[in-house]
């Protein structure tokens, strides 16, 4: 297959916000690292925060979901092979980042 200008692009574009994110969860390490829940809960429900880890997510998954998608496109030989492979990660990373999103918004509306 030919390498894909696009899918290039978007994995830089997505790497760059997750530089920053990871950088303010470093810095808000003590929350994520509290044996408390109630502390770890309350961190979450502020607005930035939820707002961050939702960013994270998005770009953390659409960018691991591109870099495994070059993988099966370099190392799968069989043209059917990957695309099954890649509608099947490309499934994985939807529906993991849903739930992981859906995680925030229990947490951030109290329905956790």
């Amino acid at each position: 297959m030919k390498p894909n200008v696009k899918h290039w692009t978007l994995q830089r574009l997505t790497a760059v916000p997750l530089v920053f994110l990871f950088f303010y969860f470093i810095w808000q390490g003590g929350f994520i690292a509290t044996k408390s829940r109630e502390v770890f809960v309350g961190w979450v429900k502020e607005p930035l925060t939820a707002g961050a880890l939702a960013l994270f997510i998005v770009c953390g998954f659409w960018h691991a979901s591109f870099g495994v998608g070059e993988i099966i496109i370099d190392y799968v030989p069989s043209p059917r092979a990957q695309k099954a492979a890649l509608l099947l990660s490309k499934l994985f990373f939807l529906l993991l980042g849903l739930a992981c999103l859906y995680a925030v918004l229990a947490i951030k509306t109290g329905k956790y």
